[in-house]
């Protein structure tokens, strides 16, 4: 039986969305994308997108800054999301 998923983070976003930091669970894929938006019903509205990588990745930080969602990943890179799209910004 897997592991259940555990929130490392919760961020309301506005519209009755929150932006979801799970941490990694025992064989989780080498790249996760686990930073999700959810709706008021649980639903799944985007799947942050990880930056390219050779290597495996995962999302390990986020915050809330301004207009955009400041985010950190295991590889150490630090990057500007659009809390609407999870798409990076610039």
């Amino acid at each position: 039986m897997p592991e259940p998923a555990r929130v490392a983070r919760s961020i309301a976003i506005g519209g009755g969305r929150r932006v979801v930091l799970y941490a990694p669970a025992t064989g989780d894929d080498a790249r996760a994308r686990n930073l999700v938006c959810l709706d008021r019903a649980g639903r799944v509205v985007w799947r942050g997108e990880l930056p390219p990588a050779a290597g495996p990745d995962r999302f390990v930080a986020v915050e809330r800054d301004g207009d955009s969602l400041q985010v950190e990943t295991e590889s150490g890179r630090r990057l500007a999301i659009s809390p609407g799209t999870g798409r990076a910004l610039g």
